[in-house]
């Protein structure tokens, strides 16, 4: 490049900067809120079919009289830590608790699946049903099927509320 080809490049991008005198406004703050994790309210009943990895449908209804933990995530999701929680759970409770986890995505679930049940929503359809807003997206059911707790996104204190609300159902007199 000539010496003056590189200095009217120079020019033009040292005259692209902004003034001094300009300010970047802050974002609106309720554009950066966090997505609720669904439309589906507290004590509503979640009826759905839960299509199977390995073909087959399981109504959710098929799991009353149940307390269940249904996960919808990606493997990139995956949380050993979450998984460990949910195995000693579900070893403590025997067939009171069902676990599904819905994957949304083939990669790092056929070859590691986690010991329960496994769902296959790889279009989606499931987690639109559902409204999940973000993933991963955890509902604890009780054994009626009501929504007890769920959360969606980041596993922060929710997935320790939905521990704890699941032991709690689990242990709750007249179950």
């Amino acid at each position: 490049m000539s010496s003056r080809a590189g200095g009217l490049a120079m020019l033009a991008v040292l005259g692209c900067r902004p003034a001094a005198s300009t300010t970047v406004s802050k974002p609106d703050d309720a554009a950066h809120e966090a997505l609720p994790t669904s439309r589906h309210a507290a004590g509503e009943v979640l009826d759905a079919n839960i299509p199977l990895a390995h073909g087959g449908v399981l109504p959710l209804a098929s799991l009353r009289g149940k307390v269940v933990i249904l996960e919808l995530g990606g493997a990139a999701d995956r949380d050993a830590t979450v998984e460990a929680d949910y195995a000693a759970l579900a070893q403590s409770s025997g067939a009171s608790l069902a676990i599904v986890m819905v994957a949304l995505d083939p990669g790092g679930w056929h070859d590691d699946a986690p010991p329960h049940t496994l769902g296959w929503d790889p279009q989606g359809a499931l987690a639109a049903k559902l409204r999940a807003a973000s993933l991963p997206t955890v509902i604890v059911l009780d054994a009626q099927g009501r929504i007890a707790h769920q959360y969606g996104g980041a596993r922060t204190s929710g997935h320790a509320e939905a521990i704890a609300t699941a032991k709690r159902l689990l242990t709750a007199p007249g179950r």
